[in-house]
């Protein structure tokens, strides 16, 4: 079950991490010059959707991201030729890097505005 869990949080990450690009794009890009200045930019992420759709990214990013390095540690390191020491201390490094990514972007989005 947890293989499946995860093949399946892969995808749903990869689809929502699609359209929060379209909306990062749409509103970074194409909404208009005069909606990227200093004062527009922190006036919006200070709006608590927007901060919704930073978490609901930041989730969606570490965790497609770090599974996807999960999944090759164990094909490279969960081999028959390597230790199993060596999957352990690269899934701790794994997760040691999600908790820091997750906690440094949870304070930096809840830091603005």
């Amino acid at each position: 079950m947890i293989g499946t869990a995860a093949w399946f949080f892969q995808r749903i990450t990869g689809a929502v991490l699609l359209f929060g690009m379209i909306i990062h794009f749409w509103t970074m890009h194409y909404s208009g010059a005069e909606q990227i200045t200093y004062e527009f930019v922190l006036k919006r992420i200070s709006d608590p959707y927007w901060k919704t759709f930073d978490l609901i990214l930041l989730a969606s990013v570490i965790w497609h991201g770090l599974s996807g390095i999960w999944g090759i540690s164990v094909e490279y390191a969960g081999s028959k030729d390597s230790s199993a020491l060596l999957l352990k201390f690269f899934q701790a490094i794994i997760l040691l890097s999600g908790l820091l990514l997750t906690v440094t972007g949870i304070y930096i989005i809840w830091a603005t505005g």
